[in-house]
């Protein structure tokens, strides 16, 4: 039993690990979205810090590594480049898809805010 908890600690620091780096990759030269990243991914697992049941420790790491992986696949970082522009940095993973055109209603809504 000792040996399958030490195995599940290196597991779920492992996994720990892995988001933090995916978030350091994802947010770089974005300090405060990065911070923010690292502080939630540091409460949810001090959150849940005393879990000692195996099957929740599996369910758990699986909601981590599935969190990971939508980071990973789903959000971009964009940067302001001037004159109402952004650059769009994706990661290799980006999931790429068709979307729709906006509707013009909704573009003129965005629009009117920003101003």
């Amino acid at each position: 039993c000792e040996h399958r908890n030490m195995q599940s600690r290196k597991e779920v620091l492992k996994c720990y690990r892995l988001l933090q780096r995916t978030c350091r990759s994802l947010f770089q030269k974005d300090l405060e979205a990065l911070e923010a990243a690292k502080k939630r991914i540091k409460e949810e697992f001090w959150k849940n810090h005393s879990v000692s049941n195996q099957e929740q420790i599996s369910q758990l790491l699986v909601q981590a590594h599935e969190t990971e992986q939508f980071l990973r696949q789903n959000v971009v970082q964009a940067v302001y480049t001037g004159d109402n522009t952004y650059r769009v940095r994706m990661m290799k993973e980006t999931a790429l898809a068709d979307n729709p055109p906006i509707p013009k209603h909704l573009l003129a809504e965005t629009r009117k805010k920003q101003q």
